[in-house]
């Protein structure tokens, strides 16, 4: 097995002198979006398994409480966020 030296890893040497990148507010937010959708898609894939007789029903109810709680958490982010930007928006200069 030849194992590179660190001079020739580029990539990490640039990853090292600059730091990671930072994800902005809206890829954060984008992110946490497709999370969440992949977790409804599987609670629902479940439930349909579950239907069908071909799934675990603990299993699915556990992926629909974890969906749950995501959809919670979106929810209340959600809600502060619009109270921030309202009060934000109110704030005489």
């Amino acid at each position: 097995m030849q194992i590179e030296s660190i001079g020739a890893m580029p990539a990490m040497n640039d990853a090292l002198v600059r730091g990671p990148k930072q994800a902005s507010f809206a890829e954060a937010l984008g992110s946490a979006a497709d999370t969440m959708t992949a977790a409804l898609t599987r609670a629902d894939a479940l439930a349909s398994a579950v239907a069908a007789g071909k799934a675990d029903i603990a299993e699915a109810a556990i992926a629909r409480a974890k969906a749950d709680v995501m959809l919670e958490v979106a929810a209340i982010a959600a809600s502060r966020i619009s109270g921030a930007i309202t009060t934000l928006l109110q704030t005489q200069v």
